[in-house]
């Protein structure tokens, strides 16, 4: 008898111990937590208004940076650059977690009169964060459709507009100049909310930007490479990957790239991740934040 109570202690000593080991692993993670916001455009030009804001998880403190002196601690808001240049915008948030962004300032392009209409507009925002859509041409009268509510959204020539509902959508402006609708499809993913699912997602971002970042730093690229594409992209090379909202590549191409050209020169800020609907367990796409290393 006594053989067999102390097997049962054994067990129940080793069950303790297992939960606060999962217990601290979780803390862990939590603890290397991302910052997760928002701005509008890295590109805009002077005198026009960018919006930015933050929904990291269990935050409770901001300090936006502006670059020129300027600072605010709210969530969210907006803020325009008076003057052109380039300026390194940096959200703290909690006093600990940072991230930064370069927003390029431009001076305003001076067009042609008989230049074609045409949408500046990021490819992809978060639901319920205001998107910034631009109209490009020589135009008296605007009509925005952002595919939400089938009616005209603004007349604006610089539009705002904020999705109440993740998807894909053909954002569409009219002038009195054009034939037919100019379009621009911008895909809109689900905000950070506080719930297992979107936790496993940051961290599977999280995983995927350490071993791109070693990369980068030269460690040796196949069991990198390999970690990736074998636990989330299920061996396929082709899966796309977008670059600062920008450039595109398949995946393969894009860590030749970081291996060979950007070198020990780039850092990684940020990945976001898209599974596949087919395919949970697969990524089908991923967004990488990333810029040149300061010198």
């Amino acid at each position: 008898m006594a053989k067999i109570s102390n097997s049962k202690l054994y067990i129940i000593i080793l069950s303790v111990l297992f939960c606060v080991a999962i217990a601290l692993i979780i803390r862990l993670m939590f603890n290397k937590r991302n910052v997760h916001a928002f701005v509008s455009s890295l590109e805009v030009y002077s005198g026009e208004s960018i919006h930015y804001s933050d929904s990291t998880f269990r935050a409770n403190e901001w300090l936006w940076e502006f670059g020129n002196g300027d600072v605010s601690d709210t969530r969210g808001g907006e803020y325009t650059y008076l003057q052109a240049g380039v300026y390194q915008l940096r959200l703290t948030v909690n006093q600990s977690l940072q991230k930064e962004y370069i927003i390029n300032v431009r001076n305003p392009v001076q067009l042609e009169r008989d230049s074609l209409i045409r949408i500046d507009a990021p490819d992809f925002a978060v639901q319920e964060e205001f998107v910034v859509f631009r109209g490009v041409g020589f135009a008296k009268d605007w009509k925005w459709a952002f595919g939400e509510t089938g009616a005209v959204d603004s007349r604006d020539q610089v539009a705002m507009y904020a999705f109440e509902t993740p998807g894909i959508y053909d954002v569409t402006l009219m002038t009195e100049n054009t034939k037919y609708p100019v379009t621009h499809t911008i895909e809109i993913f689900p905000k950070y909310m506080e719930n297992d699912t979107t936790d496993v997602m940051v961290m599977m971002g999280n995983d995927i930007r350490e071993h791109l970042q070693a990369i980068v730093d030269g460690e040796p690229f196949n069991p990198h490479y390999n970690h990736i594409i074998r636990k989330y992209l299920c061996n396929d090379p082709n899966v796309l990957v977008t670059v600062n909202n920008d450039k595109k590549n398949d995946f393969y191409s894009y860590c030749q790239g970081l291996k060979l050209i950007a070198r020990k020169n780039t850092d990684i800020l940020e990945v976001v991740v898209v599974p596949d609907e087919k395919q949970p367990a697969c990524l089908k796409k991923l967004f990488v934040m990333q810029q040149a290393r300061m010198q």
